[in-house]
């Protein structure tokens, strides 16, 4: 990965157990080692889609909430977006994560 962030992975498919733990690391969180497994099997699209009605928030009427999870891909979320609703994620998140992080999530 040099050269690039190392949350930057175009298909979090490909290696989402690295992303996560990537991502753990930036945000300075600790895992346990027995808790990965189940913890990555419940971030794949599958058991998102098939939780959809438990995950998806209520906010939005939607024909089918599994759509919510798309692709899988970093930036697909930013992509599904109007340019005024991307800005106002942008501010809502702004204090949430590191900047680094943020961009990460809405990058196009």
């Amino acid at each position: 990965m040099v050269g690039r962030h190392p949350l930057d992975n175009a298909d979090l498919s490909a290696d989402l157990d690295g992303v996560m733990r990537a991502l753990a690391a930036r945000l300075g969180i600790d895992v346990p080692a027995d808790r990965w497994a189940a913890l990555v099997d419940a971030a794949t699209l599958p058991r998102m889609r098939a939780e959809a009605d438990r995950l998806v928030p209520n906010v939005v009427p939607v024909k089918d909430r599994s759509a919510f999870f798309r692709e899988g891909r970093s930036g697909a979320g930013a992509r599904a977006l109007k340019e005024a609703e991307l800005a106002r994620f942008r501010r809502r998140t702004a204090g949430l994560a590191p900047p680094d992080v943020v961009d990460w999530l809405c990058r196009p």
